[in-house]
């Protein structure tokens, strides 16, 4: 029988779980939010706590640099944004708020409690030899998840998990998933293969000139 693990996988919008034996997907869901959802969270938490209007990138930055679920190598800043005021300041006045690890890991963990229930739903959905065979290899992870979160997806499971960092093009592609989880679960993992896609010069210079970038080419410059 194929090797086969839970396949637990991030993008912007939605974290997908799948049961992968050897290249095949088993039984799989998705739940919506993403890191989308992780930093939407943050932001209201700073909007209803701390009256500070944050923007997404602000919340982002602070979930994977606060030390959330595991010590950070870089030091938290504070997160930016404008005060919410009762009176309506024009311009809105500048604030900034330091959220704690203790802080940010009570806003962010319970986005991962569904993840938890769609594991426990891709394992009652597979067959039991793969389902035997996927707990003890255990999570892979992939995708821009926060730093930690296998150990806390340890927790939740009670599985085993690991982290495995893909081409950041091309993940929206199952086939590409599914090649980088049969190269970890390989003996001996294969380099990945990235196939380049190389654009002739002229053809560059054409589709600037389509998109108006670049002035139109005298058909004339080439006679004089």
């Amino acid at each position: 029988m194929p090797a086969a693990c839970v396949v637990v996988h991030q993008d912007g919008l939605r974290t997908s779980v799948a049961v992968v034996a050897g290249r095949e997907a088993i039984a799989g869901d998705l739940a919506t939010g993403g890191t989308r959802g992780l930093a939407q969270a943050v932001v209201e938490h700073l909007r209803a706590e701390h009256r500070l209007d944050a923007s997404l990138e602000q919340a982002w930055a602070a979930v994977v640099h606060g030390s959330v679920f595991a010590p950070s190598s870089t030091v938290p800043g504070p997160v930016y944004g404008s005060m919410i005021t009762e009176d309506r300041v024009f311009p809105p006045q500048p604030g900034k708020v330091t959220l704690s690890p203790a802080e940010l890991r009570a806003v962010v963990a319970p986005a991962y409690q569904p993840v938890m229930g769609l594991v426990e739903q891709v394992l009652r959905e597979a067959p039991p030899e793969t389902v035997r065979q996927a707990a003890a290899d255990g999570l892979l992870l992939t995708g821009p998840h926060v730093p930690g979160a296998e150990d806390h997806l340890t927790d939740l499971t009670g599985l085993p998990a690991r982290r495995v960092v893909e081409p950041k093009a091309g993940l929206h592609r199952p086939q590409v998933l599914l090649d980088g989880v049969a190269r970890v679960l390989a003996e001996k993992p294969p380099a990945p293969v990235i196939a380049e896609h190389r654009t002739d010069l002229a053809e560059k210079l054409q589709l600037l000139e389509k998109l108006g970038l670049r002035p139109p080419r005298d058909l004339n410059a080439d006679d004089r």
